[in-house]
């Protein structure tokens, strides 16, 4: 963590907002997961009704996404999804300030040899992933497992959450690249980083492709891409879930792509889109269904969301 970010904010009054959502936080990550399990059932409900806009947009996707699923099953599904978001508070929290023993006592790494052959030959790694609700926890379990690991992540507006957010993950991680910093990125891969990177949001046409997600023209960012042709790294999927039953979180790494990149951009980001479309469809209640996934449209089609 750079000297600027590890200043920590002054106690003024226009500060303590940002400071009552830390301890908050803190609060939650002292919260047994027993308990939070139990909690996240009426925090679910309760942001199900007060996020109303975020919810038409998790419908809107959903109905799109799974048109095979009849009225009442999306409608079981949408509260689903917001008790992930509701446990993804906990989730958060503890990844923030809980200790390594907790970390793996409730989640497991499987695959790590396919990431680990690849640094072996001196390439780095990029951990190519999707925004499930379990990713900050996830991540920071996979980040124990390797001494230089780092994560793509978009800086907060508030100077004490942002504040937070990097002294919390320095714990499991040897830096944070912002999304738009892709020549740090490209840095630390070619010196044989692993770094972990969620491409499936939509951040508008200027750095993006059309490419099928779900059947739909998804503007698919082609960084990805260029990550690998300017580093020569490995491309390493690395999907996390919880399994709620056994209250354990699960990251499997997958073995790395061959022949990517192809040189057909739109054939790869398709494959890449694929890859994430499989997991989703795995556990569509822990996907992160309230982003405008679809926002930006092919030129003629009417808008996606209302």
């Amino acid at each position: 963590m750079d000297d600027k970010a590890s200043q920590r904010p002054p106690l003024t009054p226009r500060y303590w907002p940002g400071w009552l959502a830390v301890g908050l936080l803190w609060l939650l990550g002292k919260t047994p997961q027993r308990i939070a399990v139990g909690l996240s059932r009426p925090l679910g409900w309760l942001m199900a009704h007060a996020m109303q806009g975020r919810r038409r947009i998790a419908e809107r996707n959903l109905e799109r996404c799974f048109p095979e699923l009849d009225t009442t099953r999306r409608k079981e599904l949408i509260g689903a999804c917001f008790r992930s978001l509701a446990l993804m508070l906990f989730e958060v929290a503890w990844s923030a300030s809980a200790s390594e023993r907790f970390l793996r006592r409730v989640g497991r790494v499987e695959g790590l040899d396919h990431a680990r052959a690849a640094l072996e030959e001196g390439r780095g790694v990029l951990l190519l992933t999707a925004h499930f609700t379990c990713l900050d926890l996830a991540a920071h379990r996979t980040g124990l497992e390797f001494e230089k690991a780092a994560g793509v992540y978009r800086p907060l507006r508030s100077p004490v959450l942002e504040w937070y957010q990097k002294r919390s993950r320095s714990r499991w991680t040897e830096r944070l690249i912002p999304k738009n910093d892709l020549r740090s990125a490209v840095r630390f891969l070619k010196a044989g980083g692993i770094l972990w990177y969620a491409p499936d949001q939509d951040f508008g046409p200027e750095r993006s492709v059309f490419a099928p997600f779900f059947g739909i023209q998804a503007a698919t960012l082609t960084a990805t891409e260029r990550l690998v042709q300017l580093t020569g790294c490995l491309v390493v999927p690395m999907f996390p879930h919880y399994d709620a039953k056994a209250r354990e979180y699960t990251v499997r790494l997958h073995p790395a792509l061959e022949d990517f990149p192809s040189g057909d951009l739109v054939a790869d980001l398709t494959r890449i889109n694929a890859l994430m479309e499989d997991h989703v469809r795995r556990i569509p209640e822990q996907y992160w269904w309230i982003h405008r996934r679809f926002k930006t449209r092919p030129p003629g089609e009417p808008p996606f969301y209302d």
